[in-house]
Parts: structure tokens; sequence; C-alpha cells
């Protein structure tokens, strides 16, 4: 009889080049997702989707190795957000603010670490 595979080992190998993130504010409520795709190789570009919740998606990258690619992705894709925040739903205005300024300090510090700062709570989803 043959070993049927384990879902745990099933689920790693599916989701082997793909972390997901759900970003909450203080109140316990979604404000955005991150997800990062990792390249085949370790120095090739390592992707990040970031979707602040009212806004489109945007795509970051970083390529390279030697320093944090996950960090350097979402900041570049925060980076991208060119909207004014002037006029825009208040809730919305501070969440593009406090990206923003966790986006200053990714070069230094990790991703969730200066969102976290920032107020929001960081969960893995996958």
């Amino acid at each position: 009889m043959l070993d049927k595979p384990n879902i745990y080992d099933q689920h790693a190998s599916a989701f082997r080049s793909v972390s997901a993130f759900v970003v909450l504010d203080d109140q316990g409520e979604r404000v955005a997702t991150v997800a990062l795709k990792f390249p085949k190789k370790g120095e090739g570009r390592l992707c990040a989707f970031v979707h602040i919740l009212g806004l489109q998606m945007i795509k970051g990258w970083a390529s390279g190795y030697g320093y944090d690619k996950r960090s350097a992705a979402v900041e570049n894709a925060v980076s991208r957000i060119k909207i004014s925040v002037e006029g825009l739903d208040p809730a919305l205005a501070r969440n593009i603010t406090a990206f923003r300024l966790a986006a200053a300090a990714m070069g230094s510090r990790d991703w969730v670490n200066t969102l976290e700062a920032q107020g929001f709570r960081v969960l893995q989803a996958v």
C-alpha cells in the first residue's frame, strides 16, 4: 500500500515560491494584502504585489542577492503609489500615508516590522 502524501507537505510544495500576508488596522479590519513571489533561483527577481484596499494593486520587485529582497520589493511597490491623499476617504488617506512612512524605513528594517511600527498588524496567510 502506498503512503498518502502528507497534506502539509503538499501545501508546502504547492506554495513553495509564494508567501501571502494580510495587513490589519488597529481595529482588526483588513486594509491591505501583500503577496510575494520568489524567484526559482535566489538571485532572480522577487515580485511583491501590494493591494491597499481602495486602490488598484501595485507590483514592485527587487533583484540580486545579499540583502532583504522582500523588503526592497515591497518598498518598490509602495513607492509606485502616485495618488495624492488629498480629498480621499480619511481612512484610506491614513493607510496610504502610513504605508509610505513604513516604506521609507524598509531599507534598514524588515517590511513587516516597519508596517507594525505604523500601527498595523501583519499576518502571514500562506
